[in-house]
């Protein structure tokens, strides 16, 4: 297992702080509140050792029979990427965990949730925008988890995915102000929507490293490995999500 680089978290939360503290600047530059509000927009990095760690703290309430039936029902040598055991798990003990909380402020609830619920979050994460669009729409849209995916993809044992989401990240920390110049544009509402999506299709190029993730990230056989040690995870740990009642 490849352990996370403390010096690598440091540069990365460094650059990217600076990154989006200089969008928030030239978005406000004709603002004079901009020194006392700056501490207001200081982007929070999530980390699984954040907050809460064992307790469950925000749950339902799941019957044997239903996990039961995920079981027999989504055999893994039959996988299918859209119909799945972990997307069973993703409406059952997130979805409906996550709404029935009734915390809006996403920090909070980030603190709230325990490690395990927090390493399903990030997958989530990760996996919803670069599944829709790359590595790098992940890194655009989503910059508050990078370093979560990071340790999440570590504790999942996922060697190859860990390391070469460092060197994404290695590249991503000299990369910054190009980027924070494109998503400046992209956030800009008084340009037109070509110019916009310009902008941000423009970013794809910063990111070489990023294409080797996605030579392999969509790849059946890849999916399923990675689906199944997430869930295997979930069920050898199914009383940080649910209380099972008969």
């Amino acid at each position: 297992m490849i352990p996370f680089d403390k010096a690598l978290l440091k540069i990365v939360c460094g650059t990217i702080i600076a990154l989006l503290f200089l969008i928030y600047y030239r978005q406000n530059k004709n603002q004079s509140a901009i020194t006392s509000t700056s501490e207001k927009m200081k982007p929070n990095f999530y980390s699984l050792n954040d907050g809460n760690q064992n307790d469950r703290i925000i749950s339902i309430q799941i019957s044997q029979k239903w996990l039961d039936s995920i079981k027999s029902n989504f055999d893994w040598n039959e996988f299918d990427e859209y119909d799945n055991r972990l997307w069973e798990y993703m409406y059952k003990l997130f979805d409906e965990s996550i709404e029935k909380s009734g915390i809006a402020d996403e920090k909070e609830l980030w603190n709230t949730l325990n490690r395990e619920q927090k390493i399903f979050w990030a997958f989530l994460a990760f996996n919803g925008d670069t599944d829709n669009g790359g590595v790098f729409q992940f890194i655009f849209n989503r910059p508050e988890f990078i370093i979560s995916v990071a340790e999440t993809f570590e504790e999942l044992g996922m060697t190859t995915l860990t390391k070469d989401y460092h060197n994404v990240l290695d590249e991503l920390s000299g990369k910054s102000s190009k980027i924070g110049d494109l998503k400046t544009v992209f956030n800009d509402d008084s340009k037109n929507w070509s110019k916009r999506w310009k902008a941000f299709s423009e970013g794809y190029k910063e990111l070489i490293s990023a294409q080797k993730i996605e030579l392999y990230y969509y790849e059946k056989a890849f999916k399923k490995k990675l689906y199944q040690k997430i869930t295997e995870r979930i069920e050898r740990n199914m009383d940080k999500f649910a209380t099972i009642v008969e």
